[in-house]
């Protein structure tokens, strides 16, 4: 009896500490507010949550988490943005101004980024063609890492993102 309890604890603490899922409805009702507040501030049309992206953006960040949480794109259709962070303090929405922040380093009249800075998520965030995200996580090593997927995918070289 003793060891069965000991194995329903490690298992649950092991659960706790590394694990990937689709957003929760709380977490989906922030994504969704925070794109939304950096597609209003550009006078783009709000984008809409998809479950379908959501399955794909779990998909890659179980797949991160067996590769000893790495951190890295998937290379998929979609577009995509990635976060890591300290988990219990970041939250989706962190991870979604996180990404908008970069902003403040992309010259709209040029269409690039600030020398030395990236503006790529943030771009992807606003782009004007892009209707749906779904986003996922993997918790694993003390980190959070949001994966968030585009459709359409954003980013094409010389266009402008609205």
């Amino acid at each position: 009896m003793k060891y069965s309890a000991f194995l329903v604890i490690v298992f649950l603490c092991s659960t706790h500490l590394s694990f990937a899922q689709k957003a929760d409805e709380t977490e989906v009702e922030l994504l969704i507010d925070r794109h939304n507040f950096w597609r209003a501030d550009v006078g783009v049309a709000p984008i809409n949550y998809s479950e379908e992206l959501a399955e794909v953006a779990n998909k890659w960040a179980i797949q991160l988490k067996s590769q000893g949480c790495a951190f890295k794109h998937s290379q998929n259709a979609y577009g995509e943005n990635l976060f890591k962070g300290t988990v219990g303090y970041f939250t989706a929405g962190d991870a979604v101004d996180s990404w908008g922040s970069e902003k403040q380093d992309y010259d709209y009249k040029k269409n690039k980024c600030t020398t030395g800075k990236m503006c790529g998520h943030y771009t992807q965030i606003v782009w004007e063609n892009t209707t749906e995200v779904g986003c996922a996580k993997s918790i694993c090593d003390g980190s959070v890492i949001w994966v968030c997927n585009y459709n359409p995918a954003g980013n094409y070289v010389g266009q402008q993102p609205y």
